[in-house]
């Protein structure tokens, strides 16, 4: 028997391999500031550490040129094509990674329908990358047609089925993990240690194919703690002690209510978080006139995830999100439901990005919200698009067109698209906010969505006087940072005739719910509302939660607790009062008994979630 076909075999696995590990160091480079707390030494070693991910990307890559080795020009041009589709994968993931500091995963559902987007983005914010990827793309595909083409097709004689079986059992053997860990699953890169150096141990490509053949099977919920149901809920409660509080709280009659979540404004970008130039103005002259935290901790990097969270007060399937999965169909309480049970008249959601974008237009409808628009109704328009749809004046002046048609009291909810881009409106001139171009533009697009966020707020209160402001983001965008600041977001509740009041404290999207419930309605406690959240009216000892990369953080005070789920160790911080960062100390007894209390709260949010059961969060604790 010729072996000559397994030289075309390993020729294409080497080519796959070499072009996969590349790209891993590709990564690490373009994305340097998200891996400075590492050495080399360490980078290195976690680059390498991965081989097991790229072997099995390129013993998939391999064996799918190898169905067509019987045809010399075939084998050559599918070779290629593979090789070609794993760079574009490679570096569109760097591209989404540095929006969202996570690799692609379930959203890989949505390419198709963000596909002009993506591109735009690519092409703005990531140029000469982008233009390297064109350049590359056919001399990589001209070295491996004319280096394949070069090999003798495989006989069709009667050794070619024997061939094929061995092709198919080396294939599988670097796919399944060789003889590790088979099978060979994305989550086990966190087995290095450490979660960012995780995401430089795996490849993209590996984790996208294996999301890819398994999206349409059911979330499924972890295992995150082995406590008996006495402990769990033992340790549950104790989050929950503060619970007979006296409840003092503001009164507001009958307010219509304006939701902004506002597009991945980041803390880290914003002067009242220790950003050191003012980039929100408004924002943080507004937030000195409003109801606050210290800050705000979101609980995901996708606008459906930081809705459900907000709305609803529970707690997201551990880096995943409800919308277009096995898990929307069940039924949630959310705080727009409430209100419109009460006395809330009509209901609309606005975003500036298309509605279908990750299923947004439709999820918010099953939050409550009765219409939905996206950026194709929006006709009118004084700007341009930027790469993701209109811009926040523009989507401000479509919602104020449409709210004088609606029937008050009523709920507006706003997700704008500017701040989804680094683009601002030709007509508008750049600031110097940092001397680093790239950054500068993303905080243009803060400051002019600032901007548009003052003459929308101001015209609303002008024609409704009676309105309630919840500002929130839905998630952090573009953050080189560590976990906590991936999280760190703005809050604040604004009326005219509410008076100011900061809290020394750390909030989680869950507590605006039970927040609303209390000012808006009577005492959510008493009422036995089914939130996980807190009320700044009617709680104390507040906590957030936040899930990055297997980790596990809570905040508690001033202080960071994260627990890497894989691992089973933990990392503790002080969170300096100006600056927002993490300073590391030593973890104590009270962080050992905040670490059983964050995983039963996890592990109970996950069940009652799964199980369809998040009605019965505080029932099940009584």
């Amino acid at each position: 028997m010729n072996f000559s076909f397994l030289k075309k075999f390993f020729i294409v696995f080497f080519l796959s391999y070499i072009l996969i590990f590349s790209t891993k160091v590709l990564f690490y480079f373009y994305l340097e500031g998200s891996f400075s707390n590492y050495s080399l030494k360490e980078v290195f070693y976690a680059l390498l550490w991965g081989y097991r991910f790229d072997m099995a990307m390129a013993g998939i890559v391999a064996f799918l040129s190898s169905f067509f080795d019987w045809h010399k020009k075939a084998f050559a041009i599918v070779s290629s094509l593979l090789l070609v589709s794993i760079l574009w994968v490679q570096i569109g993931d760097i591209f989404y990674f540095y929006d969202s500091s996570r690799h692609v995963g379930y959203e890989v559902s949505d390419v198709f329908v963000d596909m002009y987007s993506l591109i735009l983005t690519a092409l703005n914010q990531h140029t000469l990358l982008t233009v390297l990827l064109i350049v590359f793309t056919p001399l990589i595909f001209i070295f491996t047609f004319r280096k394949l083409m070069n090999f003798e097709v495989v006989a069709l004689d009667r050794f070619y089925i024997p061939k094929k079986i061995l092709i198919i059992l080396i294939a599988l053997f670097f796919a399944r993990g060789m003889t590790f860990a088979i099978p060979l699953n994305p989550w086990q890169s966190n087995e290095i240690g450490e979660n960012k150096l995780a995401t430089l141990a795996l490849n993209a490509s590996y984790n996208i194919l294996y999301v890819s053949l398994n999206k349409h099977k059911k979330i499924k919920k972890q295992k995150i703690t082995t406590m008996n149901e006495v402990e769990l809920k033992k340790y549950i409660k104790k989050l929950y002690s503060d619970s007979n509080l006296t409840i003092s709280k503001p009164s507001l009659e009958k307010a219509n209510i304006v939701f902004f979540f506002l597009e991945s404004w980041s803390g880290v970008n914003l002067k009242s978080y220790g950003y050191s130039k003012v980039t929100t103005p408004f924002f943080d002259n507004l937030l000195q006139k409003s109801i606050r935290p210290k800050a705000m901790l979101a609980s995901g990097h996708r606008t459906t995830e930081g809705l459900y969270a907000s709305l609803v007060s529970q707690q997201n399937p551990l880096g995943k999100t409800i919308a277009k999965s096995n898990l929307e169909n069940f039924d949630y309480t959310s705080i727009i439901h409430i209100l419109k049970k009460k006395y809330i008249k009509d209901t609309a959601f606005f975003q500036g990005t298309n509605k279908k974008a990750s299923g947004t237009g439709a999820f918010v409808q099953i939050l409550g919200f009765d219409d939905s628009y996206g950026t194709n109704d929006v006709i009118k328009r004084i700007y341009e698009e930027n790469s993701w749809g209109v811009h926040d004046p523009d989507l401000y002046n479509f919602a104020l067109e449409k709210m004088t048609k609606m029937k008050t009291p009523f709920i507006v909810g706003i997700n704008g698209s500017t701040t989804h881009d680094d683009k601002i409106p030709k007509a508008i001139e750049a600031l110097n906010l940092s001397e680093d171009k790239a950054y500068n533009k993303q905080l243009n697009a803060l400051h002019f969505s600032d901007m548009a966020l003052k003459e929308f707020i101001l015209e609303v209160e002008k024609k409704y006087p009676n309105t309630l402001f919840v500002l929130v983001a839905d998630h952090c965008g573009r953050v080189e940072g560590t976990a906590f600041e991936n999280y760190l977001i703005p809050f604040a509740l604004y009326h005219k005739d509410l008076e100011s009041k900061y809290y020394d404290t750390y909030l989680s999207q869950r507590d605006i719910a039970p927040t609303l419930y209390d000012l808006l309605i009577g005492d959510y406690k008493k009422d036995k509302m089914p939130f996980s959240g807190k009320s700044l009216f009617s709680d104390d000892n507040f906590f957030a939660d936040f899930y990055h990369n297997g980790n596990l953080g809570f905040v508690s005070g001033h202080k960071i607790l994260n627990y890497n789920i894989y691992t089973k160790k933990s990392k503790c911080y002080h969170i300096n009062k100006n600056t927002f960062k993490e300073i590391p100390r030593a973890c104590t007894k009270e962080d050992e008994e905040n670490l059983k209390s964050l995983l039963s709260f996890t592990q109970y949010s996950q069940e009652l979630l799964f199980d369809g059961k998040t009605a019965l969060f505080k029932k099940n604790l009584e």
